[in-house]
């Protein structure tokens, strides 16, 4: 029988990126590096393991200032769903009366996101449940993801737990790189953002269907200086 080599051995990764906590701290000011490949990117940024899945959770935007944004969107999102290891997991926006604190007392409605921290505890727990990683890799600043972190360290303590926090720079030092997770030992550290711009998917993606998926033409880059 043959000797398997130990060191080969690669752990399984399951990344798991909340779409609008990244936005929100990155793309929202780099918007030519919108188009991003995040397959080909974390497998890059995890090239010691193996990148078994990368699940994208966000919610579709309706937008009545560009209602073209709810469109750029939706090809992204298309154009994701063409890489073998990605799955988009969509929650949805809900609009919610909020009263303006100002002297005004105004009311007026806002679009709130919703299920996406649930979805992301689904799917982290189910993959643990299930033995499908040996690592598990969380892109989000919210630490509304805290219970299930805790609880996938406490039924399986020899999983490993990585968490990227998204931030631009100029924002770093005024970050802290502390979950508040109590008992659990996980490696939390900055998302890097230095090789997004070499990680874009392709100008024209071909879907399944044979149809073409393009790049936004504001999503593309104009000599943008990046990170």
């Amino acid at each position: 029988m043959q000797a398997i080599d130990i060191q080969t051995v690669k752990r399984r990764c399951i990344v798991y990126i909340d779409g609008y906590n990244w936005y929100h701290a990155v793309f929202k000011h780099r918007p030519e590096l919108k188009w991003i490949n995040v397959q080909s990117l974390f497998e890059t940024i995890r090239i010691d393991d193996e990148v078994v899945a990368v699940k994208m959770f966000s919610a579709m935007i309706n937008s009545k200032q560009d209602p073209s944004a709810t469109e750029r969107q939706e090809r992204y999102f298309n154009a994701l769903r063409t890489l073998p290891k990605v799955k988009v997991i969509l929650g949805k926006f809900q609009p919610r009366e909020v009263t303006c604190r100002a002297q005004c007392k105004g009311k007026y409605i806002v679009d709130e996101e919703k299920k996406t921290d649930v979805n992301m505890a689904v799917e982290i727990m189910s993959d643990v449940i299930y033995r499908n990683a040996d690592l598990v890799c969380l892109v989000s600043g919210d630490s509304d993801i805290q219970p299930a972190i805790e609880w996938v360290s406490q039924y399986n303590p020899a999983l490993k737990i990585v968490i990227y926090i998204p931030a631009l720079p100029s924002e770093q030092s005024t970050r802290r790189l502390d979950y508040r997770v109590r008992n659990v030992k996980f490696d939390c550290r900055f998302l890097p953002l230095a090789d997004l711009k070499n990680h874009q998917l392709p100008p024209v993606v071909k879907m399944p269907d044979g149809k073409l998926c393009v790049r936004p033409h504001l999503w593309v880059s104009q000599g943008t200086t990046v990170f």
